[in-house]
Parts: C-alpha cells; structure tokens; sequence
C-alpha cells in the first residue's frame, strides 16, 4: 500500500494560493509534517474545505 504524503508547508502555500488564508493559519499549527492524504482530507472536512472547493477556487473545474 503507497501512503500519500504532503509537506505541510506546501498545505499551506496552497490553502493561501486559494483564498483560504485563516486555514492556511490553523493548519500551520494543527497538521503534522508531512501529512497523509487521509487526515489532510479529514481536516479539510472538519474546515469545510473539499478537493473539489479547492480545485474551483485555484480556477480549475472538478
């Protein structure tokens, strides 16, 4: 089993890029470095912030 990992710094920078500055703040303090993609999802749900969210605020489509 491959186990997704993101450094917590680039977490953040895209948090930023997306708007999502007071998140990009929170996650700087509660997310792990590198964190799994399965708590980087669980976290982004608990902030109501989902992949496909993401993805229309960097001005992509889902």
């Amino acid at each position: 089993m491959i186990i997704m990992e993101y450094s917590r710094s680039e977490v953040i920078a895209t948090l930023q890029r997306a708007g999502y500055s007071e998140e990009a703040e929170e996650a700087l303090h509660e997310l792990p470095d590198p964190v799994d993609l399965d708590r980087l999802v669980a976290w982004g749900q608990e902030h109501g912030i989902t992949r496909d969210g993401l993805i229309s605020r960097m001005g992509g489509s889902p």
